[in-house]
């Protein structure tokens, strides 16, 4: 299990690095009216596979039960549900984008439902100041 809980840790900073570089594309192609092209769609689905693969290394580490190390309520109940709606948040940003019939409709919703996904993810991270948090780099 520690080897688990090393991977969802390591794969916390690849799911920001793609929530940062997903949002600077949703609101520069917004704000410069710019056309929705495959790189910004593919932007979107790799930010939502990242969160797919998390999520996967989070629910390997629920049922292995490694949440009980810290606190069982922040981990059994608010990590748990706010990362799930994080991640419905992250596939309705490509769903929804995809959907819209111009470009400045697809950067708008991309916009809206992946800002929504990491303000929970940022809310329900284990921050390393808070009693059930985690250091920024476990394992190393």
């Amino acid at each position: 299990m520690d080897f688990v809980l090393i991977l969802h840790n390591i794969m916390r900073w690849v799911v920001m690095v793609l929530a940062i570089y997903v949002l600077v594309r949703m609101y520069t192609g917004l704000f410069g009216k710019k056309e929705f092209v495959e790189s910004d769609h593919k932007s979107l689905s790799w930010f939502a596979i990242s969160m797919d693969v998390q999520l996967l290394l989070g629910l390997v580490l629920y049922i292995g039960g490694s949440w009980w190390q810290n606190s069982v309520r922040f981990f059994a109940m608010e990590h748990i549900g706010v990362m799930i709606v994080a991640w419905v948040l992250a596939h309705v940003a490509v769903i929804t984008a995809k959907r819209a019939t111009t470009p400045a409709g697809k950067f708008k919703r991309g916009a809206i439902y992946a800002t929504l996904a990491v303000i929970a993810v940022l809310v329900a991270i284990p921050w390393p100041f808070l009693s059930y948090g985690r250091p920024w780099l476990p394992g190393f």
